[in-house]
């Protein structure tokens, strides 16, 4: 039952994420060019968003092949109990790095959320800001718990790997759990780009109706 919420909630970070991608591609053009500077930020807060939302299940393959190699063969690398503190290591590392640009962005998607729905009053604006005020609470309310014992889990793992006696291949763990999260967070913003390149390229903008005008006169 636990698997298979997990893998709902991947699905549905990812379908957020192409929306994220989608919104922020078809705007692009026209944002860079007209917008104002918080219309930019927002832009760059849907990316921030996207490329976290996609790292999550690539992380989730990087750490559990990682893990299956290294207590995998006839002389595994690491114990059982050793590659479930580096899991946590992993999960915990990648969160210390995304919480505060989540909270960043969120707040400002918030912000505009709550600015429309002021605007528009209609069912789908309020429902978007009311999506966006439980998640952006949902999300502070889980760095104020969570933030301390990351960082915790993060250290604990690293300490260890620093004090060990000969302790090269704890080394060695250090490196490739960092290696893992730079790893996924970057192929995360990467499908982002291009995502968001692909929906720019692919849409209309005022700049294009503006050139053929041009043309024309």
């Amino acid at each position: 039952m636990d698997g298979l919420i997990l893998v709902l909630v991947l699905i549905l970070n990812v379908a957020i994420s192409i929306w994220n991608c989608y919104a922020a591609g078809t705007a692009w053009k026209d944002t860079m060019a007209f917008g104002s500077t918080f219309d930019k930020v927002l832009l760059w807060s849907a990316a921030i968003q996207s490329g976290v939302g996609f790292s999550m299940p690539i992380l989730l393959v990087l750490a559990y092949g990682s893990t299956y190699f290294l207590t995998g063969g006839a002389e595994p690398t690491m114990s059982p109990a050793e590659a479930q503190e580096f899991m946590q290591a992993i999960f915990s590392l990648w969160y210390v790095a995304v919480i505060f640009p989540i909270l960043g962005s969120g707040l400002a998607i918030w912000i505009h959320s709550i600015r429309a729905a002021f605007q528009r009053r209609d069912f789908a604006s309020i429902a978007t800001a009311g999506w966006n005020t439980f998640a952006q609470v949902h999300n502070t309310i889980s760095a104020v718990e969570n933030l301390g014992g990351a960082l915790g889990n993060v250290g604990d793992f690293f300490g260890k790997a620093l004090n060990s006696k000969g302790g090269d291949g704890k080394g060695k763990a250090g490196i490739l759990l960092i290696l893992i999260v730079v790893l996924a967070l970057v192929a995360g913003f990467m499908i982002t780009f291009a995502l968001i390149r692909y929906f720019a390229r692919t849409s209309e903008s005022r700049l294009e109706q503006f050139a053929e005008q041009g043309m024309r006169a």
